[in-house]
Formats: structure tokens, C-alpha cells, sequence
């Protein structure tokens, strides 16, 4: 049986009137479950990923603005969204590969 991650932090809440279609992380796997495509023991949440592997892309410095929430207005112009804390964990969660998770 195939696994698909999933967490409600997907689905970040956004300002009014943004761009990114957020809503799309909560909808498809509730159409699917809907229509009968997967089932609810299919889906699992995985935990965030190791900072050892965020580093695989992006630089130290970024990382630690990132968790210590120090990214300036153009870094996150840049990003495309607002920084939070609730943000970071979702982004550290969304990242994680299949083989790291946990569950």
C-alpha cells in the first residue's frame, strides 16, 4: 500500500488575497479520500526534516535566519511569503522525504 505524507500544517494560512493557492494542500487529499481513490490509512504525518539536509540546498545562514526569524522584508519578498515560526515548521515538515519520516 502506498504512503502519501500529509499534514494539516500544510495548508498555512496566508493574507487576504495572496497568490499562492494554499488551499489545494487540504483539498486534494480530501477529494481523494472522497472519491475512494486512497484511504485514511494511506496518509501519514512526517516529522520535520534534519537541518542536515536542508543544508543540502540552501546555505547555513539562510537556515538560521529562517529558524531564528531574522529574515529581512526583501528575503521574504523573495520567498514569497510572510515569515512565522508556524511557516518555518510547515516548510521543515513539507520538505521531509519519504525515507526520513518516521511513521
Amino acid at each position: 500500500m502506498i504512503k502519501i505524507a500529509y499534514d494539516p500544517i500544510y495548508a498555512h494560512p496566508l493574507p487576504e488575497g495572496h497568490r499562492f493557492p494554499m488551499a489545494k494542500y487540504e483539498l486534494i487529499p480530501g477529494q481523494l479520500l472522497h472519491e475512494g481513490t486512497i484511504l485514511q490509512e494511506q496518509l501519514f504525518s512526517p516529522g520535520p526534516c534534519e537541518e542536515s539536509v536542508v543544508l543540502w540546498t540552501h546555505e547555513e545562514t539562510y537556515l538560521r535566519k529562517l529558524l531564528d526569524q531574522t529574515l529581512s522584508p526583501s528575503e521574504q519578498r523573495k520567498i514569497g511569503f510572510p515569515q512565522s515560526p508556524a511557516l518555518t515548521q510547515r516548510e521543515l515538515i513539507i520538505t521531509q522525504r519519504p525515507s526520513q519520516s518516521k511513521n
